[in-house]
């Protein structure tokens, strides 16, 4: 009788910490099908003005003198619809650390703001965020690459990349490339309705940004 009344209260609590655990698990896969589906439902709203944010971007970086071309979703998007792809909420463009460090910050700044436009750089990503308070949701990327000249290919910079060696096939996180697909002049492509810089060879650069699945279409879930 005594191990009755000690064993009663240890099951009920098993029961009751594994029927919070059941709602738990419930609760979050409700919550992340909810969020896979909703990243399917931007609106052609929506994307026209991604698109028109782009090329807003696009044309500041051209009047400062920097080479920039679209890569990674982006880059997709453009080999495949000639626009962002329905789910992207942001459009990424590539540059080189050589010539930003070239620019003077401020004027760099100043020169987005003065188009309505914000700029803010993760210094621990090294991404440049550009963003318009009248598209809420959308932004656009600007992820920097510098070569390094052991291995003489481009890589991320970022502060969280800075202490990694320059091992490009061990370490994916560095985004290695080759420097030939970002020589300028760039070919030019449509990307939902603008002309864009894309890097040379077409599809080539993806090898190296998607070693394991570039020759795949890979859909978000619930797509």
């Amino acid at each position: 009788m005594i191990q009755m009344r000690v064993s009663l209260p240890r099951t009920i609590l098993v029961i009751s910490v594994t029927i919070l655990v059941l709602v738990l698990y419930f609760v979050v896969r409700k919550l992340e099908k909810a969020n896979y589906t909703q990243t399917c439902n931007h609106s052609e709203k929506f994307h026209q003005g991604l698109h028109n944010l782009a090329g807003r971007a696009h044309s500041v970086l051209l009047s400062v003198g920097l080479t920039h071309f679209l890569c990674y979703g982006s880059l997709w998007g453009q080999l495949r619809l000639s626009k962002s792809l329905p789910w992207e909420a942001d459009v990424e463009f590539c540059l080189l650390n050589e010539e930003i460090i070239t620019k003077d910050e401020v004027y760099f700044a100043r020169t987005f703001r003065n188009k309505e436009m914000q700029i803010d750089y993760d210094s621990t990503e090294g991404v440049y965020s550009v963003t318009d308070s009248k598209l809420p949701g959308a932004k656009v990327q600007l992820i920097v690459f510098e070569k390094d000249p052991m291995i003489n290919m481009l890589r991320r910079v970022g502060w969280k990349r800075r202490v990694l060696p320059p091992d490009c096939e061990s370490l994916r996180s560095l985004n290695c490339f080759p420097p030939r697909l970002a020589e300028p002049p760039l070919p030019k492509k449509e990307f939902g309705g603008y002309i864009m810089p894309v890097p040379r060879e077409g599809i080539e650069i993806q090898k190296y940004h998607y070693p394991t699945n570039w020759w795949k279409e890979i859909l978000p879930k619930n797509c």
